[in-house]
């Protein structure tokens, strides 16, 4: 799968994405796919699909903006003071530093059929995980 082209990457070549669980390694397909519940919540006009706005790229790897300085994204905030806070409430809300939360590509497909399978006919799903 692909990731969309992010401002601040000049076209630079990124980590392919681990392993759902494996350490992360800032190839940012979590956050390039869709953006996370806290982005859509505290960010103005943040779609809830596509790319999140504070996806940043610094160094040959994505970090969350919101983790590293969220005044820029929180236009309520009237200067940068409280970001070191902010960032550590927002890092410890999303899991930073737990392992890679994106689901891999077949994986996804697998609990997609189930979920589907299990809503359609409970007893039949039931069965067929037997």
């Amino acid at each position: 799968m692909a990731i969309p082209l992010i401002d601040g990457t000049s076209g630079a070549r990124l980590p392919l994405k681990p392993a759902f669980g494996s350490s992360c390694n800032g190839c940012g397909m979590c956050c390039a796919i869709e953006p996370c519940g806290l982005a859509r919540e505290f960010i103005p006009d943040q779609s809830a699909e596509g790319p999140c706005r504070a996806l940043e790229h610094d160094a040959g790897r994505f970090v969350c903006g919101l983790i590293r300085h969220a005044s820029r994204y929180l236009p309520d905030l009237p200067n940068d003071w409280a970001d070191p806070h902010l960032g550590g409430i927002f890092a410890e809300a999303l899991g930073a530093g737990k392992g890679c939360d994106a689901d891999d590509p077949e994986a996804t497909f697998t609990r997609s059929a189930q979920r589907s399978c299990c809503t359609a006919d409970a007893a039949a799903c039931l069965r067929a995980r037997a």
